[in-house]
């Protein structure tokens, strides 16, 4: 959790599915976001991201036609996916994608919030990497997913050596470690 801070994410801990649920909602309240898309979660977790979002304006990517995708995904408010893993040492959380939609979820609106397991965390980068590439050596051949290590909200040194968040992704990132559900 501290590491999570130190990169400016901010971790919740999950200790119920109710509270999962509600801890979502006040996410979404706290932007004032009416806009979200979820992409990559487990099937298992779609009521509860549902039931926590009800009554403002989610789409669920899977139902989305392709055509649309990008549109609805630079439209939204807030984008929530899943990750597969998070390194402790580093803060970073690792999302595995096999297809651009759920990259685009967590990259285009301006709030990310992330699901994992509490318990699928790794110690450090070496053992997050020796993880990566077993997920990428047991995926079939032509069908390899994107792994990307997210450490943080998008900031960028590149403008006078000044740190500036949010320039090429999310402002916040919001990383919900859920207690009580053990991954797919």
């Amino acid at each position: 959790m501290a590491a999570l801070r130190d990169l400016r994410a901010e971790p919740h801990a999950v200790a119920t599915e109710a509270v999962a649920s509600q801890t979502l909602r006040s996410i979404v309240e706290a932007h004032h976001a009416n806009r979200i898309v979820v992409a990559n979660i487990p099937a298992a977790l779609r009521s509860v991201v549902a039931d926590g979002l009800r009554g403002l304006a989610v789409r669920f990517l899977d139902e989305v036609p392709a055509e649309e995708v990008v549109r609805t995904c630079a439209d939204a408010d807030v984008g929530v996916t899943w990750a597969e893993f998070a390194v402790a040492d580093d803060g970073a959380v690792v999302e595995v994608a096999h297809d651009d939609s759920a990259r685009l979820a967590a990259s285009l609106p301006i709030v990310h919030i992330v699901l994992i397991p509490s318990e699928r965390l790794v110690q450090g980068v070496g053992e997050g990497m020796a993880a990566a590439g077993e997920i990428l050596r047991s995926s079939a051949p032509g069908h390899r997913p994107t792994i990307t290590f997210i450490s943080g909200p998008s900031r960028t040194g590149d403008i006078e050596l000044r740190l500036l968040y949010g320039v090429h992704g999310p402002h916040s990132l919001h990383v919900m470690m859920l207690d009580w559900y053990p991954g797919r």
